[in-house]
């Protein structure tokens, strides 16, 4: 399998490279920075059993692979069933658009989970989960970017916006399967499908209310994201006290990621449009200058990390039993990982 993925990656990018035009060369590198970056981020966190970089970009390549291969049948499929039908309907954006690319975005890492052993701790299932994501975000992007490359800050706005919610309805999906493989319920599997689709769905279909409407529900998400990272760090088997604060590190290099992405955006400005592209899109600049740093702040205030401490799922006062019944998974996997009493606040 290793040597078919790197194979397919390396042809697909030579020849998008070679074939086409040299400004859809700079799209495909401008398309390439962000996802890059948060891979070596996805790695930082990891900061009790640090994953081989490697491995990380292997799903990465892997999910980029799926991407271009099964959006094939997947682009043919929806237009046989839905041609005509209105991207603005909730429910056509979720059938039609959500729940098959979820599906595509999670081969790659169920595959690594049944033929590899790298996925060994909790916080694997979002870090690889997110590395085909990021896969997929990056063939999606490539296209974006050149076709929109007039409208200003393009780069910027595809690396931040999708690419958190891909990264985030992709990493719900995973630990329904974590809650699966700790459990051995389907339900859970069929859980975190529904609910990174309707994610996904909620994301696309707010954005005909407006950039605002838009960029709050992709902070809500962010938000849940970032809950998700520090719960599963803190039930980590290999939980050590004294690497706590190695964790601070990764919101430093989380900022210096956010400054790439937007000098990357602003350097395509100017070399598709000419710097004065960047004065005529000032609103388009000034508004991606505030997102993507929201993001940043609400990334890096839950980098700290408490043992047993899982927010993802609420506290055990809740009345509704499926969230009761997931925290006693947790529990129990924690208990057979770790023998301490505490687990919700």
């Amino acid at each position: 399998m290793n040597r078919f993925i790197y194979v397919a990656f390396s042809l697909i990018i030579l020849l998008n490279l070679f074939l086409e035009s040299a400004d859809y060369t700079m799209a495909i590198i401008a398309s390439f920075i962000f996802p890059i970056l948060f891979l070596f981020f996805l790695q930082r966190i990891d900061v009790f059993e640090r994953e081989k970089f490697k491995d990380i970009f292997f799903v990465f390549m892997f999910g980029a692979v799926g991407a271009v291969i099964l959006c094939i049948p997947y682009v043919i499929i929806r237009e046989l069933f839905f041609e005509g039908s209105s991207k603005l309907n909730l429910i056509v954006t979720f059938i039609s658009v959500a729940i098959p690319e979820e599906i595509i975005k999670i081969i790659p890492f169920i595959a690594v989970l049944r033929y590899r052993k790298f996925v060994d701790e909790p916080i694997d299932y979002l870090i690889y989960a997110s590395a085909s994501a990021l896969g997929f975000v990056f063939m999606e992007n490539i296209d974006y970017i050149f076709k929109y490359k007039d409208s200003g800050s393009i780069v910027a706005l595809r690396s931040t916006l999708p690419a958190i919610m891909h990264m985030l309805s992709s990493s719900i999906f995973a630990f329904g399967i974590f809650l699966y493989m700790n459990s051995k319920k389907t339900k859970y599997i069929f859980y975190g499908l529904i609910f990174a689709a309707l994610a996904h769905a909620i994301y696309n279909w707010s954005w005909i209310f407006g950039n605002i409407v838009g960029s709050v529900v992709l902070l809500f998400l962010c938000i849940y994201y970032s809950k998700l990272i520090q719960s599963l760090l803190n039930i980590s088997p290999f939980y050590e006290k004294s690497k706590e604060n190695e964790i601070h590190s990764s919101a430093n290099f989380l900022l210096y990621v956010i400054i790439g992405v937007l000098a990357t955006s602003s350097i395509y400005d100017i070399y598709s449009n000419g710097i004065i592209s960047i004065f005529e899109n000032i609103e388009n600049f000034l508004w991606l200058l505030v997102v993507p740093f929201a993001i940043y702040r609400i990334i890096s205030s839950k980098l700290s990390l408490k043992q047993a401490n899982f927010i993802a799922l609420g506290t055990r006062k809740t009345n509704y039993k499926i969230l009761i019944e997931m925290q006693d998974i947790i529990i129990n996997y924690y208990k057979s990982h770790r023998n301490k009493s505490k687990y919700y606040n």
